[in-house]
Protein backbone atom coordinates (compact mmCIF):
# COMPACT_ATOMS: atom_id res chain seq x y z
CA UNK A 1 0.00 0.00 0.00
CA UNK A 2 2.86 2.63 0.87
CA UNK A 3 4.53 1.61 -2.38
CA UNK A 4 1.31 2.45 -4.51
CA UNK A 5 0.98 5.89 -2.98
CA UNK A 6 4.50 7.06 -3.32
CA UNK A 7 4.56 6.19 -6.96
CA UNK A 8 2.46 9.99 -7.67
CA UNK A 9 4.93 11.63 -5.12
CA UNK A 10 7.62 10.37 -6.87
CA UNK A 11 6.75 10.99 -10.39
CA UNK A 12 5.79 13.94 -9.81
CA UNK A 13 8.68 15.07 -8.43
CA UNK A 14 10.57 13.71 -11.80
CA UNK A 15 8.31 15.45 -13.65
CA UNK A 16 8.91 18.99 -11.90
CA UNK A 17 13.03 18.18 -11.96
CA UNK A 18 12.52 17.35 -15.73
CA UNK A 19 10.45 21.34 -16.24
CA UNK A 20 12.87 22.74 -14.46
CA UNK A 21 16.01 21.76 -16.13
CA UNK A 22 14.65 21.68 -19.38
CA UNK A 23 11.85 23.56 -19.90
CA UNK A 24 8.67 22.12 -22.24
CA UNK A 25 7.31 25.59 -23.41
CA UNK A 26 4.00 26.08 -25.13
CA UNK A 27 5.69 29.27 -27.54
CA UNK A 28 8.98 29.58 -27.38
CA UNK A 29 12.23 28.10 -25.57
CA UNK A 30 15.67 29.46 -25.54
CA UNK A 31 18.67 28.56 -24.38
CA UNK A 32 21.59 31.55 -23.80
CA UNK A 33 25.38 30.05 -23.76
CA UNK A 34 28.45 32.77 -21.57
CA UNK A 35 31.54 30.77 -22.36
CA UNK A 36 35.12 32.10 -21.09
CA UNK A 37 37.49 32.10 -24.31
CA UNK A 38 40.14 34.60 -21.86
CA UNK A 39 43.89 34.31 -22.20
CA UNK A 40 44.93 31.10 -20.95
CA UNK A 41 46.69 31.48 -16.97
CA UNK A 42 44.43 34.75 -16.42
CA UNK A 43 41.97 34.71 -13.45
CA UNK A 44 38.62 33.02 -13.90
CA UNK A 45 35.25 34.68 -15.58
CA UNK A 46 32.59 35.79 -12.49
CA UNK A 47 29.30 35.72 -14.43
CA UNK A 48 26.03 37.07 -12.67
CA UNK A 49 23.05 36.45 -14.70
CA UNK A 50 19.44 37.18 -13.58
CA UNK A 51 15.55 37.94 -14.73
CA UNK A 52 12.93 39.98 -12.74
CA UNK A 53 12.01 36.39 -11.47
CA UNK A 54 14.75 34.39 -10.86
CA UNK A 55 18.76 34.95 -9.93
CA UNK A 56 20.50 32.21 -11.16
CA UNK A 57 23.25 33.23 -9.34
CA UNK A 58 27.28 33.66 -9.58
CA UNK A 59 29.09 31.26 -11.64
CA UNK A 60 33.09 31.15 -12.13
CA UNK A 61 34.12 30.11 -15.42
CA UNK A 62 37.61 28.87 -15.76
CA UNK A 63 39.13 29.36 -19.56
CA UNK A 64 37.17 27.32 -22.29
CA UNK A 65 34.57 26.53 -19.44
CA UNK A 66 30.63 27.58 -20.47
CA UNK A 67 27.43 28.44 -18.30
CA UNK A 68 23.80 27.80 -19.65
CA UNK A 69 20.79 28.53 -19.09
CA UNK A 70 17.30 27.79 -20.62
CA UNK A 71 13.61 29.31 -20.52
CA UNK A 72 10.73 29.86 -21.89
CA UNK A 73 9.87 32.76 -23.03
CA UNK A 74 6.80 35.04 -22.16
CA UNK A 75 6.21 37.64 -25.00
CA UNK A 76 7.00 41.30 -23.87
CA UNK A 77 8.16 40.32 -20.34
CA UNK A 78 11.10 37.67 -20.73
CA UNK A 79 14.42 39.75 -19.68
CA UNK A 80 17.98 38.49 -18.43
CA UNK A 81 20.81 39.97 -17.89
CA UNK A 82 24.08 39.36 -17.02
CA UNK A 83 27.51 40.93 -14.92
CA UNK A 84 30.84 40.18 -15.87
CA UNK A 85 34.08 40.18 -13.70
CA UNK A 86 37.38 39.34 -14.81
CA UNK A 87 40.68 40.98 -14.08
CA UNK A 88 39.86 44.42 -12.99
CA UNK A 89 37.10 44.81 -15.59
CA UNK A 90 33.44 44.39 -14.67
CA UNK A 91 30.23 44.87 -17.33
CA UNK A 92 26.71 43.98 -17.24
CA UNK A 93 24.15 43.80 -20.14
CA UNK A 94 20.68 42.05 -21.47
CA UNK A 95 21.62 38.75 -23.16
CA UNK A 96 18.60 38.14 -23.48
CA UNK A 97 15.16 40.60 -24.26
CA UNK A 98 11.53 40.31 -25.07
CA UNK A 99 11.22 43.72 -26.25
CA UNK A 100 14.01 43.33 -29.18
CA UNK A 101 12.78 44.43 -32.32
CA UNK A 102 15.33 42.23 -34.06
CA UNK A 103 15.97 39.67 -31.30
CA UNK A 104 19.38 38.73 -32.08
CA UNK A 105 18.59 34.91 -30.39
CA UNK A 106 15.41 33.91 -32.72
CA UNK A 107 17.93 31.95 -35.10
CA UNK A 108 17.14 28.15 -33.19
CA UNK A 109 16.60 29.81 -29.99
CA UNK A 110 20.32 30.52 -29.16
CA UNK A 111 21.85 32.95 -27.94
CA UNK A 112 25.84 32.57 -27.54
CA UNK A 113 28.54 34.82 -25.90
CA UNK A 114 32.11 34.30 -26.18
CA UNK A 115 33.47 36.56 -23.47
CA UNK A 116 37.52 37.64 -24.80
CA UNK A 117 39.97 39.88 -23.45
CA UNK A 118 38.69 42.47 -25.84
CA UNK A 119 35.26 42.22 -25.30
CA UNK A 120 32.16 40.05 -25.97
CA UNK A 121 31.62 38.30 -28.57
CA UNK A 122 27.72 36.76 -29.98
CA UNK A 123 26.49 34.31 -32.38
CA UNK A 124 23.29 32.45 -32.26
CA UNK A 125 24.01 29.00 -33.38
CA UNK A 126 25.79 25.77 -31.11
CA UNK A 127 28.18 25.67 -31.43
CA UNK A 128 29.21 29.10 -33.17
CA UNK A 129 30.05 28.74 -36.35
CA UNK A 130 30.90 32.51 -37.08
CA UNK A 131 31.29 34.74 -33.52
CA UNK A 132 30.67 38.59 -34.49
CA UNK A 133 31.84 40.90 -31.88
CA UNK A 134 29.27 42.76 -30.29
CA UNK A 135 31.01 45.24 -27.23
CA UNK A 136 33.95 45.56 -25.39
CA UNK A 137 34.53 45.92 -21.50
CA UNK A 138 33.64 49.67 -21.58
CA UNK A 139 30.88 50.00 -19.74
CA UNK A 140 29.75 52.93 -21.51
CA UNK A 141 29.69 51.57 -24.82
CA UNK A 142 26.70 49.68 -26.24
CA UNK A 143 26.08 45.69 -26.36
Amino acid sequence: MIKHSLLPVIASSLLLKATVSEPNCFLAKYAVYVVNNLLPNSPPLQVHCLSKDDDLGYHNLTQNAEYRFAFCEKPLVTMFSCSFQWNGNARGFHVYDAHWRNNRCVHNGVCYYAVKSDGFYFANDYPPKNLKFLCDWNPNSKC
